[in-house]
This record gives structure tokens, sequence and C-alpha cells, in this order.
């Protein structure tokens, strides 16, 4: 039901972090430990891990029953994409050369359906669960 490698991705999400090692640093545990989790799809050692840290229901919960806690939640990514507060997210923003055209037309209209909507949330919290799948 549960594969290592998504929710060590959540959980990279969770915490705004890019690599394996910088996860190592914030959870408390070595770099060759995450990489075992993964290779080995150690459910149970993440679950305790996330069960330690406060944030089970975060990294285990169904993205599309759970979204009202994603959307209330303390996650970084969220708030960064939220209040544009990222510096390396306005970076790639700010130099739109790097960005494919038609992404950004994508993304341009997806914002003005939901703006005209009312959906300006709902459509924060629909990117910000995309990201563990492309990273």
């Amino acid at each position: 039901m549960f594969n290592a490698d998504i929710l060590i991705q959540k959980m990279m999400v969770f915490y705004n972090v890019f690599t394996i090692s910088e996860l190592a640093n914030v959870i408390g545990v070595s770099q060759p430990s995450i990489s075992g989790w993964k290779r080995n799809n150690y459910i149970k050692a993440i679950a305790n891990k996330c069960r330690e840290l406060g944030i089970y229901n975060e990294i285990f919960g169904d993205l599309n029953s759970n979204i009202s806690n994603f959307q209330n939640s303390t996650n970084v990514v969220a708030q960064d994409f939220s209040n544009n507060s990222n510096a390396q997210y306005m970076q790639n923003i700010g130099n739109k050369s790097n960005i494919d055209e038609n992404i950004l037309k994508l993304l341009d209209t997806l914002y003005s359906f939901a703006k005209t909507n009312n959906k300006i949330d709902e459509l924060k919290n629909d990117l910000s669960a995309l990201l563990p799948k492309y990273m």
C-alpha cells in the first residue's frame, strides 16, 4: 500500500529540503539510514520516525481525503508557494527563459479560472500536492 520512496519524498516536501542528506539533518538520522529505508522499502522505520516527529498524519495521510489538514498544516513548501517567499522559486519565476512557455500559459490559465471561481487556496493545495510526483 505504501512506498518508501514516496513517503520519503513527502517528508522532503514537508520539510522543504531537496536532498536526502538535508532531510537526514533535519530529522536527526544519518543519510545512509534514509537510503536504507528507501532501498529496502522499510515503511515501519519511516512510520516510527514520523510518529516520533509528530508528522505521521501529514506523511501517511491520504492527500485526497486529508486536503484540509494539508491546507492547514505548517507545510513550508505550501507556505513558500503561497507567500512567494522562497528565493530559489522566485529566481526561476523571475527568469522566465528557464520555464517552458506552455507551462507558463497553463499556470496562467489555471490561476485565472481559480481566481474567477474563488478557488485560489484549492489551486495552491493541488499544485503543492503535485510536488512529490516530480521530485
